[in-house]
């Protein structure tokens, strides 16, 4: 793990022999300004402002020839600098002096306690030296309201304002103000990136950023704070960056983005946090040189191994994880935004630089800088490249699914008040719907002999086929399984129901590949009966697949429905229970999750905390629909949770979108025979 120099702990009260010379610069006349201290080597450097005040800017005045301070400053006030030069501190003269009355000039000021400085860049001293112009005495603080108001020295920074405009309790002279820095026991190998877990200082002491409500939006205050103004910034949850040093002292800002410190954010508070265990340090990666694409290897201009410039080379893409999301967005980059596919490319030589980030997209973004990305730490293979090959026209690949998977009435169930039976309401937060309102869903039961028991949901996609969560089929298999379509109430035969063995399985292949569960999908083909398939009615019917280019952002009233039981140790449920959910954010997904290594673009998050609503055991590969053009579509799966809790939390569900080309190409290779 790499940090910034440390604090070195020596009582010391010496006085200085090494300082060669002082003077004030970057003030513009020759009685204020940053104070600068020549070394024994005739090295000019910076003084910190850790302790630094009226007592050290009166002994630095003395000894550039004036009485003494009319007022010290901190955080840099005289510098004009540019922002990058924030992205390292400047040469800081190595100790802290520690000044009294007694003390007549700042070279006889003994050393403090900490007799080592620990600053970051933005924490350098100034002073406004007394002169025949100053209008307040020697232990007097001047007001800047322009009244000639004076306060007494030791009411600047006691909390009250003395001073009509509060100048006495400016940020800039009584806070660590925009000081931050990262740590980082991880790796990238591209010029310009800063990365790491997040330490802010607050009084003089460094602490530790945790991730409670943390979002893109504080990694973007921060990065600004560090010198990239507005590039390409991303957060991180769960300690994935290490962890750094120092108690957790800040939480749940709420930034809006457009701060320049963290102190401007509506709901700061320094000094506090709700973080129980450490684990949950907020980091960010910090770049702002731009970002170039382009497509090598191969003739064609559409095609060939994707290769990015940043930081002013080129490199490639690795393909762990890489997959038509990122594809998508990587043509989009370069003029295409239609269908696109994702492929190993192969070629590269042994010399040439692949970047050490895995690239984590939803599709809809229209640059990479808009992606959730992951640090690969020098662990890509050099065979593992990442290619593509990109399209002008959209739509191929949901025409071909729609095609054949032959639904033409997908997503639309009965009206169950033309039905005989009476009619049932439909009633959400957890109650059981009318007969007819879920036709797509289907059990998964397992059988012997003797008994069945529920093994999990699934949803029908097509009279040949059904999709479920991959992690149902792992213990199972396909022995001894049974797909029940048309069932309402498990305690009796309702002449509804329609059971199917299975006749094949696929099973991603990067099942739990980045993380538990991810891509965690199996479509399934059931066995004919007497050369049919799935027979649809009033209780079977097919649900509808979305777009591959569908965005979550605005689904609205969307359902999950399932047998599994209320409570975790209670049987699975008679009837099924339907309730409305809402879709969760991803970072917040991901911070609830563990962290960007419990998550990825295969999942989603969902849950409903007031009233609470979570799948159970027994749920897991059931439908999460919502209304599209008036029909259901199946955006998402239930996948992992925890366990029918009720603490406010949300459960895991797979993001079927990411799925859509995976699907088309499993039925495309059965060739199912239609009679």
């Amino acid at each position: 793990m790499r940090y910034l120099p440390v604090l070195a702990f020596l009582s010391l009260t010496k006085a200085q022999t090494d300082i060669k010379g002082i003077r004030l610069a970057d003030g513009g006349n020759n009685h204020m300004g940053t104070v600068q201290v020549m070394t024994s080597s005739s090295e000019w450097t910076y003084i910190c402002d850790d302790g630094f005040g009226f007592a050290e800017a009166d002994a630095v005045c003395r000894e550039v020839g004036f009485a003494g301070a009319e007022r010290y400053t901190r955080n840099d006030q005289f510098r004009s600098i540019d922002p990058r030069a924030r992205r390292l501190p400047p040469n800081f003269f190595p100790n802290i002096l520690n000044c009294s009355e007694a003390d007549k000039t700042y070279r006889t000021c003994p050393l403090a306690t900490i007799a080592q400085q620990d600053c970051a860049t933005a924490e350098v001293a100034g002073v406004v030296c007394r002169t025949s112009n100053s209008l307040c005495l020697p232990d007097q603080f001047p007001c800047r309201d322009n009244s000639g108001n004076c306060i007494a020295r030791n009411s600047t920074c006691d909390g009250p304002r003395e001073c009509l405009d509060g100048s006495d309790e400016a940020p800039e002279l009584c806070t660590d103000m925009g000081v931050a820095r990262l740590v980082s026991d991880v790796r990238v190998n591209i010029p310009g990136v800063s990365l790491g877990s997040v330490q802010v200082k607050h009084q003089e002491k460094w602490g530790v950023m945790c991730d409670d409500g943390i979002s893109e939006k504080e990694a973007k205050v921060i990065c600004r704070t560090l010198g990239y103004n507005d590039g390409w910034s991303a957060a991180f949850s769960g300690s994935y960056l290490g962890e750094a040093a120092g108690p957790m002292i800040v939480d749940s800002p709420k930034c809006l983005g457009s701060e320049q410190w963290l102190g401007q954010c509506p709901d700061i508070n320094f000094g506090s946090s709700d973080c129980p265990v450490r684990g949950e340090d907020f980091g960010v990666f910090c770049y702002d040189e731009g970002v170039e694409v382009r497509l090598a290897g191969n003739a064609s201009p559409d095609s060939g191994r994707v290769e990015l410039k940043l930081g002013g080379k080129w490199g490639t893409v690795c393909d762990s994880g890489f997959d038509v999301f990122d594809a998508q967005v990587l043509c989009r980059m370069i003029g295409y935004d239609g269908d696109a596919s994702a492929q190993r490319q192969s070629g590269l030589s042994s010399t040439e630089l692949i970047w050490d980030l895995r690239l984590d997209c939803l599709g809809n973004e229209k640059n990479v800088q808009d992606c959730r990305i992951r640090v690969l730490n020098g662990t890509c293979p050099s065979t593992h490249t990442a290619g593509v090959t990109c399209s002008f026209s959209r739509g191929r690949v949901d025409a071909e699914l729609r095609a054949a998977l032959g639904n033409q009435d997908c997503g639309v169930s009965e009206d169950s008040s033309s039905q005989f039976l009476t009619r049932l309401a439909r009633v959400r937060g957890g109650f059981p719907p009318s007969r007819f309102d879920t036709p797509w869903l289907v059990s998964l039961r397992r059988t012997n002999p003797r008994s069945e028991s529920l093994l999990c949901g699934g949803t029908i996609i097509s009279e040949d086929f059904v999709i479920t969560a991959a992690h149902c089929l792992e213990t199972a298999g396909r022995v001894n399984v049974v797909i029940r379509a048309g069932d309402y109430n498990s305690d009796f035969t309702e002449d509804s129901e329609q059971d199917y063995f299975i006749d094949k399985v696929w099973v991603h292949e990067n099942e739990d590949e980045h993380g538990f569960n991810d891509n965690d999908v199996a479509l399934i083909k059931i066995e004919r009966k007497d050369g049919r398939g799935i027979r649809f009615g009033p209780r079977v019917k097919p649900v509808c697949l979305p777009s591959v280019y569908d965005d979550y952002a605005e689904l609205r009233k969307c359902t999950v429905v399932g047998w599994g039981p209320t409570f975790f140790l209670d049987d699975p449920e008679v009837r099924p229970r339907e309730a409305e959910s809402d879709i969760i954010s991803d970072y917040i997904c991901e911070g609830s999750t563990g962290g960007p290594d419990n998550f990825t673009s295969s999942m989603m998050c969902v849950g409903r905390f007031n009233p609470r609503v979570n799948a159970c055991k027994g749920d897991s590969g059931g439908p999460f629909t919502c209304p599209v053009n008036g029909r259901q579509t199946l955006y998402g799966m239930v996948s992992s949770g925890r366990a029918c809790s009720f603490s406010a939390s949300a459960d895991l569900y797979v993001r079927v979108t990411k799925f859509v080309d995976w699907i088309l190409e499993k039925v495309l290779s059965a060739q199912v025979r239609r009679f």
